[in-house]
């Protein structure tokens, strides 16, 4: 095994001491000769060259490793003079049955805590000057070609594509993930790959806040395990069942497994459940994890298409949301926890009602990109913008203006264009549900959204009423936190283009009787103050938006409304709401 059978690869020669040992130690009575753990070359060379370690492996099989070496910074073993040795070792492509990752999750753009004054965080290690930095960079982008590496989703994306490479068919792949693989839209071709070339796909992910939302023990971010089986060219019959076909198994965790036996325990629990509950069954929760007599978890199993669409079931202590937004949302159907009731309820897209408007660089980027610059509020402005959050200033449905727009010189003609995207609308892209009431916001006066608050362009101005009243109650939030990435403790965040999948009300469907309530809800309730989502189910004012929302414009019965009562007390209880914050004491359910 040591000689012949495990590989490691690092470009720290201390990873790759501790984990020989480690290894050795498993069989102390058993000695071997050699083995397969290698430090791999990273920073520039003696030839002026850069690499860039394991990721060499993206472009050729065959690297020159490093044995043992002089530099103090990197040395391992005794603190004498020490000799340096290269030999030429062959890893080769699909030549493993088992690949075992927890990448660093750094990313080029990283310019915050220990990467404050970096150039390109992902190759900072080392003390590599900003030169190296931006040739490693260089070399990445040789390498990356074909692959599922995207630099917004960092450097992880690219060793999940060595992963994929070095892996044969029929292996495993076995990944450590920042939370946004599973819903950031940089991630989308990483899905892609695994919903093409593998099955068998299972993610875990933790439902907890604090110091226990990361396997990882150092990373401070919530985290997923992807676990899959890589198919071959004969997939369709590789595959076990229809029922396994093109499906995930999420598995959501209640606390991070303390140690080796907790882990074994809830592995031998996953490996023992022959039947998996669907997120089709409707919302009777998913399929219980227990270790002996305590239920650490939940399980539950949805299909996935091909397209590397969003793996929204991460990070729920209570599948039954889940079933609930699926079926709002792919089905159409109003299907609550407790309710017998399966109403339909037409939704779609948000980018098929309407378009979202610019991103903020192309309004007030560096020219020649942005026709604008921006400036403090002016009650008189030609060009007002909603640009940033403020949540003392966004308790009720209509917001002020935060900022103005000035045209840059030369370009009033690109400014006159950027200015059809106006709106009234605005919908945020960074959802604090644990101190922010909205997730849409309306200006009385037409308004270029900005970082925070896109505009929301509809070709019927009378959709904006009920977007606004919709997107604000409990099932308008529940669809908004099914959509976002959830990696942040109580937050929810997507991107301008990101959002367009987002399913809302089909106002389409409307008629114009239900048009004019939607108008009405609005009026009611434009000055009315609101709570945190968070607080959603104890906020007397939210529980009167709901019972206009679902009995007054879309005709339900008082049973159904007390039914989304009941799930709003479900969605304020997950931890990936309120993110740990506590609730004042007299919060309770509101009906």
């Amino acid at each position: 095994m040591m000689e012949e059978v495990l590989y490691g690869c690092d470009v720290m020669p201390s990873a790759i001491h501790i984990t020989g040992s480690t290894l050795s130690g498993v069989q102390p009575q058993v000695q071997f000769g050699r083995s397969r753990l290698y430090t791999l070359a990273y920073g520039r060379q003696a030839d002026d060259s850069v690499k860039i370690g394991s990721l060499e492996l993206l472009h050729a099989t065959q690297q020159l490793v490093l044995i043992n070496t002089s530099d103090p910074a990197q040395r391992t073993g005794s603190a004498g003079e020490e000799t340096a040795a290269h030999i030429l070792t062959d890893i080769p492509d699909e030549g493993f049955d088992l690949v075992i990752m927890n990448p660093p999750f750094t990313r080029n753009t990283t310019n915050e805590g220990a990467y404050t004054d970096q150039f390109n965080a992902a190759f900072a290690a080392f003390g590599t000057s900003d030169a190296d930095q931006r040739d490693m960079g260089k070399r990445l982008t040789q390498l990356k070609k074909d692959t599922c590496y995207h630099g917004n989703a960092g450097i992880a994306s690219a060793f999940a594509a060595l992963a994929h490479s070095k892996l044969k068919p029929g292996g495993v792949l076995a990944l450590v993930l920042p939370l946004s693989a599973a819903s950031g839209q940089s991630w989308q071709r990483f899905r892609q790959m695994l919903a093409q070339s593998y099955k068998d796909l299972s993610v875990l992910s933790l439902a907890t806040n604090d110091d226990d939302i990361s396997f990882s023990s150092d990373t401070g971010m919530a985290e997923c395990l992807v676990v899959a089986c890589k198919v071959g060219a004969n997939a369709g019959a590789i595959h076990a069942s229809p029922r396994q076909q093109n499906r995930i198994q999420y598995t959501s965790l209640n606390r991070r497994p303390q140690g080796f036996a907790s882990a074994a325990a809830i592995a031998a629990s996953l490996i023992r459940s022959e039947s998996v509950r669907q997120i089709e069954d409707g919302p009777y929760g998913g399929t219980p994890v227990m270790v002996g007599d305590e239920l650490v978890g939940e399980m539950l199993t949805a299909p996935y298409g091909t397209d590397g669409e969003t793996w929204a079931g991460v990070r729920l202590s209570d599948y039954s949301l889940a079933q609930t937004a699926y079926a709002l949302s792919c089905s159409q159907l109003l299907w609550l926890p407790g309710s017998s009731s399966l109403l339909e309820l037409k939704t779609a897209s948000l980018g098929i009602l309407g378009r979202l408007g610019l991103h903020h660089r192309d309004i007030v980027g560096p020219p020649p990109r942005g026709p604008f610059t921006k400036a403090a509020a002016n009650p008189t402005a030609t060009y007002p913008a909603l640009w940033n959050h403020n949540a003392k200033n966004e308790t009720r449905l209509v917001c002020i203006p935060d900022s103005q727009l000035l045209v840059r010189p030369g370009m009033e003609e690109k400014a006159t264009a950027a200015w059809t995207t106006a709106s009234h609308a605005h919908i945020t892209l960074d959802f604090r549900f644990n101190s922010q009431p909205l997730a849409v916001t309306i200006t009385e006066q037409k308004s270029m959204g900005g970082r925070a608050w896109p505009s929301m362009i509809f070709p019927d101005g009378r959709f904006d009423h009920a977007f606004a009243v919709w997107c604000n109650s409990t099932l308008g939030l529940l669809l908004y936190w099914w959509h976002a990435n959830r990696q942040q403790d109580g937050r929810g965040i997507t991107a301008i283009r990101a959002v367009e999948p987002l399913s809302v009300l089909d106002f389409r469907t409307l008629n114009d009787n239900q048009l004019l309530t939607a108008k009405a809800i609005f009026d009611e309730f434009r000055d009315t103050e609101l709570l945190p989502a968070y607080l959603a189910d104890a906020d007397t004012n939210r529980a009167r938006l709901d019972r206009r929302v679902i009995c007054d414009l879309l005709g339900f019965d008082d049973a159904i409304y007390q039914a989304v009562r009941r799930l709003a007390a479900k969605w304020c209880a997950e931890p990936s709401v309120h993110g740990g914050k506590g609730r004042p004491k007299n919060a309770r359910l509101v009906g």
